[in-house]
């Protein structure tokens, strides 16, 4: 009797553990493989999304003869839409980013021109002044001021799991992957060939956006720019 009583309090086998940590292993691989099925599917989910959005942006600069752009916020993972009907111009020069991937701050460059030229109106105003007339600043061109817009469309998008890894034009001296880049659409029926990379892990995919058509190319994985990139390549691959 007591000999029983040993042996079924002994434990388990070697046997039996080696049973239990197979089970444990095979059901800890079903949930991280579930986990990654998931977040492949969100990034390419979050690439069409992204996609949309660019070529609803294209749609809407034609039909309602304005001109707009997707903001990326880099740094805080979000993209949205903003829209201005005064007439905006590229220039052809490269931007003068600061470089290492820090984009060009469009939005500090404005702000440095308006109180350039809000000084030389200033000044011209005080000499006015000395002379003993009224001297009034010359008239200038406005300069396009982008605004979000509330549409049900496309609305302002945080993205959690997927990173905006990066975006290039033709008028970056590289990719940008910090701070604000502008994809831009005019109401002539082009825009920017661009190209955008988002990023889940090692995972990535790769939006080419076609100048003459607005369309998107989404493709999966990192593609790189051509070296005619700059040039031509009217139409997405």
């Amino acid at each position: 009797m007591s000999s029983r009583v040993r042996t079924s309090s002994r434990g388990l086998t070697l046997l039996e553990i080696m049973v239990v940590m197979a089970i444990i292993a095979s059901i800890t691989g079903a949930a991280l493989y579930s986990v990654n099925s998931i977040g492949k599917a969100g990034l390419r989910n979050t690439a069409f999304q992204l996609s949309a959005a660019i070529r609803y942006c294209y749609d809407r600069a034609i039909t309602t003869n304005g001109y707009y752009r997707i903001v990326l916020d880099l740094d805080q993972n979000t993209y949205w839409a903003e829209h201005s009907n005064e007439k905006m111009l590229l220039g052809r020069q490269k931007e003068k980013s600061p470089g290492k991937g820090q984009a060009f701050d469009q939005s500090a460059v404005e702000k440095e021109r308006d109180a350039q030229l809000a000084a030389e109106d200033e000044e011209l105003r005080r000499r006015g002044q000395g002379l003993g007339i009224a001297l009034e600043p010359p008239p200038r061109a406005k300069r396009a001021k982008f605004e979000s817009f509330q549409d049900a469309a496309i609305k302002q998008v945080k993205l959690k799991r997927v990173r905006l890894f990066d975006m290039y034009t033709p008028r970056q001296r590289e990719p940008y992957r910090k701070g604000r880049a502008y994809l831009y659409f005019f109401p002539d029926g082009h825009t920017e060939r661009a190209m955008i990379h988002l990023a889940d892990g090692d995972e990535f995919y790769t939006l080419r956006v076609s100048p003459l058509t607005g369309q998107v190319a989404v493709h999966k994985g990192q593609e790189l720019p051509e070296k005619d990139f700059d040039e031509k390549g009217e139409s997405p691959r």
